[in-house]
């Protein structure tokens, strides 16, 4: 788990920020740091939550991040007795 009180600081190098999109304004952070990639939490260990990618990124202004990704993923091929599903995420850099 990463806290942003631990990486928002000009030491620290995020090799790999992804910004998930997740329902209608809610955003989510995953970041590479440390060879270790988790969601960033909050105070009591839950995801999170952003409501804008501008906000994720002002967050974590004071570190350096090498790529950042904003992710969303499709819901319109989700239907009854449809074929299965495949992956249709977009991912593009932020």
């Amino acid at each position: 788990m990463h806290r942003l009180e631990h990486l928002n600081r000009q030491d620290v190098v995020i090799h790999e920020l992804v910004i998930y999109s997740v329902e209608m304004g809610i955003y989510l952070a995953q970041v590479n740091y440390d060879d270790r990639v988790s969601f960033l939490v909050d105070a009591d260990n839950r995801p999170q939550r952003f409501l804008s990618v501008e906000q994720v990124k002002q967050s974590l202004a004071e570190a350096t991040v090498k790529k950042a990704w904003l992710q969303h993923q499709s819901a319109y091929d989700e239907m009854i007795g449809g074929p299965e599903k495949v992956d249709n995420s977009l991912r593009i850099p932020v």
